[in-house]
């Protein structure tokens, strides 16, 4: 029958409009999306490259914590500011990931109120763990090197913040002297557990 072959390809075509109506939002819903990342490490730790990949593959923003705290001085309120300021722009509406912050429990307090504000999820923290010897030879002979011992230290006494904070399941302990690539790979599929 002629028809046969005409009313089969107008339901097979209707079915696949339906379908493509129904999952269009999920496929154009941005990949990240409500995603905030608190990236601890030490100098030297690979946060930074992290922070790339994980702005890549999830298209959410970087707040640089450290380069926030060197605009703010000494001020608890600037850099707060400045971290609203950021967390509230446009680009980060989807989410973020930040280093170099929160490094005290008044900044840490601050951050939870700031990503309910923004109506986002709670963090998730992730620790890249490298051994004091590994980023001394990491930094040896690199501008980075001048003031590592109190650099470390600033970092351990971060690290005890967001431990003391934090409940121990919230904070994901990532073995960072792998390659970058299986770092990175391991905090997706963190991530993807977390969803």
């Amino acid at each position: 029958m002629p028809g046969s072959g005409t009313i089969e390809q107008m339901l097979v075509r209707r079915v696949v409009l339906m379908l493509a109506a129904a999952l269009l939002p999920v496929f154009t819903q941005a990949p990240g999306k409500g995603l905030v990342i608190v990236l601890i490490g030490p100098p030297g730790g690979g946060k930074t490259t992290q922070a790339a990949f994980l702005q890549k593959r999830y298209r959410i923003a970087v707040l640089a914590g450290d380069e926030l705290r060197q605009k703010a001085g000494e001020s608890g309120e600037k850099l707060n500011a400045l971290v609203r300021e950021q967390v509230l722009r446009a680009d980060a509406a989807k989410g973020f990931v930040i280093d170099g912050y929160p490094a005290t429990r008044a900044e840490a307090d601050y951050l939870g109120r700031l990503v309910k504000e923004a109506k986002l999820p709670s963090p998730i923290i992730i620790q890249l763990d490298v051994p004091d010897a590994e980023v001394r030879r990491r930094l040896s002979g690199k501008p980075e090197a001048a003031g590592l011992d109190k650099r470390l230290e600033t970092y351990h006494k971060e690290l005890e913040l967001a431990r003391s904070y934090y409940p121990e399941a919230d904070i994901w302990t990532i073995i960072g002297t792998r390659t970058p690539k299986e770092v990175f790979e391991t905090i997706v599929a963190l991530i993807q557990d977390r969803e």
